[in-house]
């Protein structure tokens, strides 16, 4: 996972301002869909679907959790084709997963978020990178309304 971390950021320090060859790595957690939605959820158990899943969520990014910060992400193998490669951390789908995570970590460690009104201020820039990673790598974007919701979910 370790040269995964270091690829990604050095892509994002390669398509942005920010410095990422010092960037310390955050611990990467891969969980189920139940594990992930019960990590979101804790503290607000009561709003947890009654199936357990909470569909919408790939990943999070907790700027407390470790000492450098942890991303929980879903695990590599329930992401959509990760049986077509050799592993599941091979798919460009759950790489771009963790790039978007990766993001936060960068613009919380370079101290970009100081100054946002709320963390979610980081959105449209993860969303936007999120796009072109696929793009470079010519693969199919699946989620084509990308500037949308990174508008959307940048609303404090």
């Amino acid at each position: 996972m370790d040269g995964l971390l270091e690829a990604l950021l050095l892509w994002i320090g390669d398509h942005t301002t920010y410095q990422t060859h010092d960037i310390p790595h955050p611990i990467v957690l891969q969980l189920s869909p139940e594990e992930l939605t019960r990590e979101y959820y804790s503290g607000v158990a009561h709003l947890m679907p009654e199936d357990g899943v909470d569909d919408r969520l790939n990943a999070l990014y907790a700027t407390t959790d470790g000492p450098h910060g942890t991303i929980y992400v879903i695990e590599a193998r329930a992401v959509e084709g990760a049986d077509a490669f050799d592993t599941p951390e091979e798919n460009p789908l759950f790489r771009e997963i963790l790039l978007h995570e990766l993001v936060h970590h960068v613009q919380h460690l370079t101290g970009a978020a100081d100054d946002w009104a709320c963390l979610a201020m980081g959105e449209t820039e993860a969303y936007r990178l999120g796009g072109t990673y696929l793009r470079q790598l010519r693969v199919t974007d699946p989620l084509p309304n990308r500037n949308f919701w990174g508008a959307i979910y940048a609303r404090c």
